[in-house]
């Protein structure tokens, strides 16, 4: 694994040149956006790259619908944009800053956490309780909600990912996230989020997921439809976060077993409730 079988690197400017490149021939070619994993995980097979950093894929806008985000964005500069700041009251900026470190985020692309999809990615844990929609581009432009593009990812030569589209929230949204980690930089053995818009105290909209199960995020629908249309009392966060806990799809891996799992997710998701009901966004690790 690794660069070293690398003997050409192709510069696209479209998005239908860059598509013709990779399927031409599957096996010898990938998507080069930050780069990260392919140092740790190219297949020996993998002869060209295809840099899509001239693709114009790169920036935050924010319309009146939604808040679009280009594939090719850092982390960091997502973290930099002053529409991130306001959004879920600060909620996407405080997920982002727990991924990885400083220095990878500034190399790190969104479109690159969203296709590679690790199991433990805070990224898609995030993107999936804000019902994040994923633009792609694999001979025609689509958009996918973001639980349809990985309910799908079983087609031979994955789409190029060409940005992300954010609903636009009530003012009254926010959201909570929580990770547990050995160490700062780690990969969680589990991290969790919550979503909620808040009308007169009750709860509406309301996405509870949790992620590194060790399997890719997923929401808890039994704890969201539970908390739908409740206040966020001390009885009602206790009894969602249980209801998190049952509904987890949690296994045992070498760095954890299931049952402690769920137990995290139980606490994480009661520590997100919590920290909505006092009125603020900021996580930890």
């Amino acid at each position: 694994m690794g660069l070293h079988n690398i003997q050409s690197i192709a510069r696209p400017t479209t998005a239908d040149e860059a598509w013709r490149l990779r399927t031409a021939d599957p096996e010898a070619t990938r998507f080069l956006g930050g780069g990260i994993d392919l140092i740790l995980y190219t297949p020996e097979t993998v002869t060209t790259l295809i840099d899509v950093s001239r693709l114009g894929h790169a920036g935050v806008t924010a319309g009146r619908n939604a808040l679009a985000i280009g594939a090719g964005t850092t982390l960091s500069a997502i973290l930099e944009a002053p529409e991130i700041l306001s959004y879920t009251n600060g909620f996407l900026g405080d997920v982002l800053r727990h991924v990885a470190s400083p220095l990878q985020r500034n190399v790190a692309t969104i479109g690159g956490a969203v296709a590679r999809a690790h199991p433990w990615s805070d990224v898609v844990l995030a993107l999936l309780v804000l019902d994040a929609v994923v633009e792609v581009f694999d001979g025609a432009a689509r958009s996918i909600a973001v639980v349809d593009f990985y309910a799908s990812r079983s087609q031979s030569v994955a789409p190029l990912v060409t940005g992300i589209r954010l609903p636009m929230r009530m003012p009254s949204a926010r959201g909570a996230f929580e990770k547990f980690a050995r160490t700062g930089f780690d990969v969680g053995l589990l991290n969790c989020a919550c979503v909620v818009e808040l009308a007169k105290g009750v709860c509406r909209g309301v996405r509870i997921a949790a992620g590194g199960t060790p399997s890719l995020a997923r929401r808890l629908p039994e704890a969201e439809e539970f908390l739908e249309g409740n206040r966020l009392s001390s009885e009602t966060i206790g009894s969602t976060a249980k209801l998190a806990a049952r509904g987890v799809n949690a296994r045992d891996d070498r760095r954890a077993s299931g049952s402690y799992r769920r137990t995290l997710t139980e606490v994480g998701v009661r520590r997100c409730l919590e920290r909505l009901a006092d009125g603020g966004a900021e996580g930890t690790r």
